[in-house]
């Protein structure tokens, strides 16, 4: 597990220290979105944070998780600081309800098991 709000493993993509590189979760409301809006979305964040890494500001934008049914938009960013994140999300011109340091908890690596076989030898699906 990593230490609170530490992203080590993923520090390097961003340019960032592994020593000062931590993770953040940023949150939006987006109400009535489409896939093409969120596409969109994504782009002006893609853009905005490789503007800033480009600058050496420290920030990097991973990865978004769109929870479609509650109409929030969870974003996941390794940066220097909260600070960082704000202004990559700011120059984005996307509005956001909050910036939370996050904790990354991996998941076990699991290999791909085959399904046991069924009637005829027929694999389970």
């Amino acid at each position: 597990m990593s230490e609170p709000g530490q992203g080590a493993a993923a520090a390097g993509a961003a340019g960032t220290s592994a020593a000062s590189a931590s993770l953040y979760i940023v949150e939006r409301r987006l109400p009535k979105i489409d896939d093409y809006q969120l596409a969109v979305l994504q782009a002006a964040l893609t853009a905005a944070a490789a503007r800033f890494s480009a600058r050496g500001d420290g920030a990097c934008y991973l990865r978004s998780i769109f929870l479609a049914r509650q109409e929030r938009l969870l974003s996941l960013f390794l940066a220097d600081s909260l600070e960082a994140v704000r202004a990559v999300n700011e120059a984005a011109l996307v509005p956001f309800a909050s910036i939370e340091p996050a904790i990354e908890l991996p998941g076990l690596a699991q290999p791909y098991l085959p399904s046991p076989p069924g009637p005829g030898g027929v694999p389970w699906r």
